[in-house]
């Protein structure tokens, strides 16, 4: 009698929300691809999720199959995901993505994503190359009304928040992140 795991572990990647997702199969006894329709579970149709990479130990936060994939399953693998966001090569005629140590330094500018997820009603917030130590996250509705505020240290440069957004009415909302050094802002709508 053999007693088999059936988590397979499969990819990991940094995502551009600084978290590092990772796969997982599902071994239920046949090496078949796809999976037939019946073999669905938490192995499969959720990816794991690392929330603060640079955070030693517990303090990294590792939610085991915690992101849902809305019904798609995965295998042991994620797709590669090159930054095509980096702009045309200076002085090329073609749209590359060759970038050099100059245009490193330009794209370390702090940064703001702001992601809302309907079905989850959540909105996700992301920063990096943040300068300072304490941070102030403000929500506002586009009247100016302060639907959500928090503060607290910046433990690293980065910033992530998960942010449930059942109690905000539909529209349109402004994610305000101040730091002891700079600001930075970004617009979201509720649908």
């Amino acid at each position: 009698y053999e007693q088999r795991n059936p988590n397979i572990f499969g990819a990991v990647r940094l995502a551009p929300d600084s978290k590092i997702y990772m796969t997982s199969g599902y071994n239920w006894g046949f090496p078949q691809y796809p999976y037939p329709d019946t073999v669905r579970n938490v192995y499969n149709e959720n990816l794991s999720v690392i929330n603060y990479p640079d955070s030693l130990g517990a303090a990294c936060n590792f939610q085991p199959f915690s992101f849902y994939l809305g019904g798609k399953r995965t295998y042991a693998g994620l797709p590669n995901n090159p930054n095509y966001g980096l702009g045309r090569f200076v002085g090329s005629t073609c749209d590359t993505l060759n970038v050099s140590v100059g245009e490193l330094e330009v794209n370390n500018k702090k940064e703001l994503f702001v992601f809302y997820h309907s079905s989850w009603q959540t909105v996700f917030i992301n920063a990096k190359h943040l300068k300072g130590m304490k941070y102030e996250l403000h929500v506002f509705d586009l009247m100016g009304k302060e639907v959500y505020t928090e503060a607290g240290k910046l433990s690293s440069e980065y910033f992530t928040r998960d942010l449930n957004c059942i109690a905000f009415a539909k529209g349109m909302y402004i994610v305000n992140l101040a730091t002891d050094k700079e600001v930075i802002s970004k617009k979201f709508m509720k649908q």
